[in-house]
């Protein structure tokens, strides 16, 4: 006995040096990994297939756990073999090599989702993309979960090393993606933890150290050897052009079609973790949405700035007073018509440019252009020499006091329906029209373009929040200050301050120019769907039963009866391009033509898809280590089990109830991700840190105290959010860092304190590992879908359910030391 004690004793002696710095490297790795893995495939295929992808690769963290668990029935002494730094070693390296191949292979594979019910070939591409992106994690989770397995009395400290070194690869691609790209940044980031690798060698005793010190030496040089042939790799792979490493746009993204026109090139391309820009020349580029067939002049030259391969934004080279004039036939001009001589316009662009013709046409003295972009901000203030507020527009709107003759926002969302049904927005909800409502000038008007869907949904749903931004704000008959009009593919809302007692303007605007009223107040049937005819004048039908509800008090009536979610959105679930209704998918699935393709492509569905895969595998790495164990006193323990659950579910839940909450304040998911990951992970790094001082009585009372932090966030944290809205950047970011911290820190004490306290066993521990990672991306997955049908607020109440089933268990096993 005293010998065993010996050697592990010795084990932990030469493993504690060299696997707290590799925890560290590997963690931050790993996590800028995923973050440019993520960028990988948002452009190389769409952002919610990019989420698909990558939360099932991270399975390969807890697949590490199982496998050791497995060995722990099957391999005598793995505990000496794998507690050396030798081992520690060969993961780090393996981690490097996969890493950089797989993403190399990965970036060949022409995987192709929308194939899928077409091409049985891309569910082998598919399975390949899961397999070679969960490798590298795989490799990584090794060595942390071995850290957790072979030295509990250290959970804090291997905590601190985890969370500190995640933190640090949530910032570092912000510096190396500008200059680097994405691919070489993946290959620079795969590429760190082998710092480690040439100066960690393992002691011995010094009656050895005279006769292996040659061996030591040749095995230093073998590794130095092995270092500079990976690393020379990895550089050889990235030079020059780097065309192995150089990610290609999704062909179905509007980049890669326009770019098949002939003397069509990319001539700058700028990067950032923000996205990709390319900015695209060619003698083709035509951008007018709800361009009247009326125009028979030339369009001015244009050309296009790309946000990672989607989403052009179109720059127009107006040098004559003439080339303005194309605007005046343009169906979101009709809103113009109603201000004759508009002194103030304020336009918010996401997206498009159409707007910026409109507005300078006009005639209008002063123009203020709100975007979020500040690489398409530089471009637009430089070609038009207009101000330009490079800034979130809720922001810029809570901060403002200024009133507009017309606010124009201009948003024509995804290139492919159903693309955009994660995306979080906030320029269409019910509090912000009454934002814009109340920036209006007395004789105001507000307009949006977007495009026209079928069956009616965008429309309907603009509408309504239109209609009850009025009422929020105490007009009398709201529908009489609404119009609509189309062509055949967009449509216009126009909201007027004042009544639209006079319709003829609007009337003969469109009758002049060809396009089909949709609602007004005082119109027929006879008088919509006559020049860009349908079957039927669908939209003037549902929008006009919508109008017809809100007189009578059975708006909620019509919302639920309606094969789509078109209700009002609040900026607690803030979707716009989300309108599937789970319990009518058979109806909408007739309304599309029976055709399964179209709802395949909703962001959705590859929720729902993701998510079943994601159960299947934790389902399999949980359950396969049962079996395996022979050791009745071995097999896990199903208490223990629902404890590390739940508290990977309750992080995650809490993680991603902040970053959802914060694009609110930033208006931006990267922004957002980068400061919550950022703050947690270092506040939760300390709780973990001084987990080492608390003693076993101390997990009830953390748990308590995060239970009740977590309750006040639920009911506090939305007037704050709105205070912060208000406030310059710089108190922005301190003030939502600020808010991280405490819950944060409490985030940060139940799994290292379950590890040390609650598990005896290495193989316990590698099996805990297992679960807290399952519930991780289990959870990633099912946040998505409670936010876009619930609401973000009820993510954080799951955190408190997560971490109440937590003390429930702490509560009814013996914990000691």
């Amino acid at each position: 006995m005293n010998k065993l004690m010996c050697e592990n004793h010795f084990n932990k002696s030469v493993m504690l040096p060299m696997i707290l710095p590799a925890v560290f490297l590997l963690s931050l790795s790993s996590l800028a990994l995923e973050v440019l893995l993520t960028r990988v495939f948002s452009i190389s295929q769409w952002n919610h297939l990019s989420f698909m992808v990558i939360s099932i690769a991270l399975f390969g963290f807890a697949a590490a756990g199982t496998f050791l668990s497995i060995i722990d029935s099957h391999k005598k002494d793995w505990e000496k073999r794998l507690s050396s730094s030798g081992p520690v070693k060969v993961f780090i390296i393996l981690y490097t090599l996969t890493a950089m191949g797989s993403f190399m292979v990965l970036n060949q594979i022409p995987l192709d989702y929308f194939r899928l019910p077409l091409e049985p070939v891309q569910i082998l591409y598919l399975l390949t993309a899961y397999i070679l992106l969960s490798l590298p994690f795989f490799f990584a989770g090794l060595v942390i979960s071995l850290a957790y397995a072979f030295i509990p009395e250290k959970t804090g400290f291997v905590y601190f090393a985890s969370m500190a070194g995640s933190a640090c690869g949530a910032i570092i691609p912000l510096p190396f993606l500008p200059f680097l790209g994405e691919g070489r940044s993946i290959i620079l980031a795969a590429l760190i933890p082998l710092i480690i690798v040439p100066f960690e060698r393992p002691k011995t005793n010094k009656t050895h150290e005279l006769t292996k010190k040659t061996s030591r030496g040749k095995r230093l040089a073998l590794q130095i050897s092995g270092l500079f042939i990976i690393v020379t790799i990895g550089l050889f792979f990235s030079m020059g052009d780097g065309i192995k490493v150089k990610v290609k746009p999704s062909p179905y993204k509007d980049l890669s079609r326009f770019l098949q026109f002939p003397d069509t090139r990319i001539f700058e391309t700028v990067t950032g973790l923000g996205g990709r820009f390319d900015s695209v020349h060619s003698p083709y580029a035509r951008f007018a949405p709800g361009l009247s067939l009326k125009f028979k002049d030339i369009l001015p030259e244009q050309r296009v700035i790309y946000k990672d391969g989607d989403t052009p934004f179109f720059i127009y080279k107006l040098q004559l007073q003439k080339d303005k004039g194309f605007s005046r036939f343009t169906l979101p001009y009709a809103g113009y018509m109603l201000v004759p001589n508009p002194e103030y316009i304020l336009l918010i662009q996401d997206g498009g440019g159409s707007g910026i013709p409109c507005a300078m046409a006009s005639g209008a003295r002063n123009i203020t252009i709100v975007e979020q972009k500040p690489r398409i901000a530089h471009m637009v203030r430089k070609n038009y020499n207009i101000p330009v507020v490079n800034q979130n527009p809720r922001a810029f709107m809570a901060q403002s006091d200024k009133h507009y003759d017309i606010i124009h926002i201009e948003n024509w969302g995804g290139s492919l329906p159903g693309s955009d049904a994660l995306t979080q927005g906030y320029l269409f909800t019910t509090a912000s029209f009454s934002g814009y409502l109340n920036h209006l000038t007395e004789n105001g008007i507000l307009i949006m373009a977007r495009k026209l869907l079928l069956p009616p949904a965008d429309s309907i749903r603009l509408w309504a929040e239109a209609y009850e931004g009025l009422r929020s704000l105490g007009y009398e008959n709201p529908e009489r200050h609404i119009a609509v009009l189309r062509n055949w593919n967009t449509f216009t809302l126009i909201v007027s301050v004042k009544p639209l007692n006079d319709t003829a303007i609007l009337k003969d605007f469109a009758r002049n120019m060809n396009f089909d009223l949709v609602f007004l107040p005082g119109i027929t049937k006879e008088m919509v769907n006559r020049f860009n005819i349908f079957d039927e004048p669908y939209h003037f039908f549902e929008i006009n039963h919508l109008a017809k509800a809100y007189r009578s008090g059975t708006e909620q009536a019509y919302f639920k009866t309606y094969p789509l979610d078109v209700a009002p959105q609040s900026d607690n679930r803030p979707f716009p391009g989300r309108f599937l209704k789970w319990n009518r998918l058979k109806a909408l699935y007739k309304i599309t033509g029976s055709r399964f393709y179209s709802l395949f492509m909703s962001g959705e569905i590859v929720v729902c898809v993701v998510f079943l895969e994601a159960l299947v595998i934790t389902v399999f790495l949980l359950v396969v280590p049962v079996f395996t164990i022979k050791k009745q006193d071995r097999k896990p323990n199903i208490s223990l089990l629902l404890y590390f659950l739940a508290v990977g579910a309750g992080f995650m839940f809490l993680e991603l109830f902040f970053i959802k909450k914060y694009i609110f304040i930033f208006g931006d998911p990267v922004i957002s991700f980068t400061v919550v990951l950022t703050g947690i992970l270092v506040s939760s790094g300390f709780g973990g840190y001084c987990s080492q001082r608390i003693g076993p009585g101390g997990l009830r009372y953390a748990l308590i105290a995060l239970i009740a932090v977590l309750i006040f966030i639920f009911l506090g944290l939305d007037p704050i959010i709105h205070q912060i809205l208000g406030l310059s950047k710089i108190f922005q970011y301190t003030l939502a860092t600020l808010l991280l911290i405490l819950p944060g820190f409490l985030v940060g004490l139940p799994f290292p304190l379950g590890m040390r306290y609650l598990l005896n066993l290495p193989a316990q521990r590698a099996y805990a590992w297992t679960a807290n990672g399952c519930a991780s991306v289990l959870t990633s997955i099912i946040s998505a879908q409670i936010a876009i049908s619930l609401g973000i607020p009820i993510i954080i109440l799951c955190a408190v359910a997560a971490y109440l089933v937590a003390f429930i268990i702490s509560n009814t096993k013996t914990i000691g030391p």
